[in-house]
């Protein structure tokens, strides 16, 4: 019941870092658009583009039920969950992985008209040891 709508442009500059990395950040966003999405069905979408020469934007998005203002601004927080069954990790590493290679994640969403998360990333990026684990 969920129909998933890709948006890739083509000749996206390349990204260096570890493809689990990255692998860890979509799959957790696109579980978490799809448990939103629950059994009545909805849309995902997914688009990465060039936003300039080093610059790549990442989109999550989903016609769920959003997300309450006041638990937007918490849930990159590491345990902290809305869900009965959630360990609250998810957004977290998100983020963590994210910056690790000088990237941004932010989140955006209102009641009734689903979430959408934004992540930007420089291309030819190099690892900042500062944020690894």
């Amino acid at each position: 019941n969920i129909k998933i709508e890709r948006r890739c442009e083509p000749d996206l500059p390349v990204l260096l870092m570890q493809r689990n990395h990255l692998d860890e950040i979509l799959v957790n966003l696109l579980q978490n658009a799809r448990e939103a999405i629950g059994d009545a069905g909805g849309k995902i979408s997914a688009t990465a583009r060039r936003l300039s020469e080093n610059l790549i934007e990442i989109t999550i998005s989903d016609s769920g039920p959003g997300i309450p203002a006041d638990k937007l601004e918490r849930i990159f927080e590491a345990h902290y969950t809305t869900r009965e069954k959630g360990s609250g990790l998810g957004l977290a590493i998100v983020k963590h992985n994210a910056e690790l290679y000088a990237g941004t994640v932010r989140a955006e969403s209102r009641l009734g008209k689903g979430a959408r998360f934004v992540l930007m990333f420089p291309a030819k990026t190099i690892m900042n040891p500062a944020n690894q684990r």
